[in-house]
């Protein structure tokens, strides 16, 4: 009986140290440098880590293709005037943590 407080400290800084390195990374890349009107953006976040689930919105000027919760997603770039890029805001999550990257595109 009296390890067990020993064995109960131990257990609770074991889990401590292991939930550290479980934050989430966000990254995304685009497939090209610049884009057209009509024109379809790939962006992928496989690069992300530790991710849980996966949270795509298109801002204005931008259609979503898919359904905006894997690693990879597709948009359209639909008419926009007065603006040359079109953002996209990704948030990663697991259980520990989350995180929220935007990312824009140039538009010609």
């Amino acid at each position: 009986m009296k390890y067990m407080f020993f064995i109960a400290a131990a257990l609770l800084v074991l889990t401590s140290i292991s939930s550290c390195g479980k934050k989430v990374e966000a990254c995304a890349n685009f497939n090209k440098t610049e884009y057209s009107v009509n024109d379809t953006i790939f962006v992928d976040a496989s690069c992300s880590e530790k991710v849980g689930t996966y949270l795509w919105e298109p801002q204005e000027g931008l259609q979503m293709l898919g359904s905006g919760n894997t690693s990879t997603e597709r948009f359209i770039v639909l008419p926009l005037p007065g603006f040359l890029y079109r953002t996209i805001k990704l948030t990663v999550s697991n259980s520990n943590s989350v995180r929220q990257i935007t990312k824009s595109a140039l538009i010609l």
